[in-house]
């Protein structure tokens, strides 16, 4: 399945699976906080913390269009492959569907892929299911976002 179909798929479920009083409820504060702490986690290279709040079937659909499991993601910190410097996260929304939530939010900084650095300006979702009573994120899906324009 495409993976923007299939993301699309898992919101609409989400949304129709909740009543109404529940959206408008709950402003989903708990997991903005919850993300800001993940993405925290992934520019320390904090690893503990980031197997804590990612479950082990988590998988993320990159902006280039490839898709990562937990565990590849993980190698990938360990060896040093992947890392971010200067990880910034910015207008980051939440919202609560019952055992679901979506978190949307923007990072700016820097990624190292391999031997070389490159700029990582990505918008994206993430998907939070509650599982033995806490949160767990569960899958994202990423874009880039155009460059800043430099005002002279």
């Amino acid at each position: 399945m495409n993976p923007r179909r299939f993301l699309a798929a898992l919101i609409l479920l989400a949304l129709v699976l909740t009543p109404a009083a529940a959206l408008a409820a709950d402003t989903g504060k708990e997991l903005e906080d919850l993300e800001r702490r993940l993405v925290a986690a992934i520019a320390a290279g904090d690893l503990a913390t980031y197997d804590r709040i990612v479950a082990d079937d988590y998988v993320a659909f990159q902006a280039s269009g490839s898709e990562s499991t937990k565990a590849e993601i993980l190698a990938s910190y360990r060896s040093g492959s992947l890392h971010y410097t200067g990880l910034e996260i910015f207008d980051v929304r939440g919202r609560i569907f019952g055992d679901t939530a979506v978190v949307s939010a923007k990072t700016k900084g820097m990624r190292r892929e391999g031997d070389h650095d490159v700029p990582n300006r990505v918008r994206y979702i993430r998907v939070y299911a509650k599982r033995d009573g806490r949160w767990r994120a569960v899958t994202q899906m990423s874009a880039l976002l155009p460059e800043e324009k430099q005002t002279p």
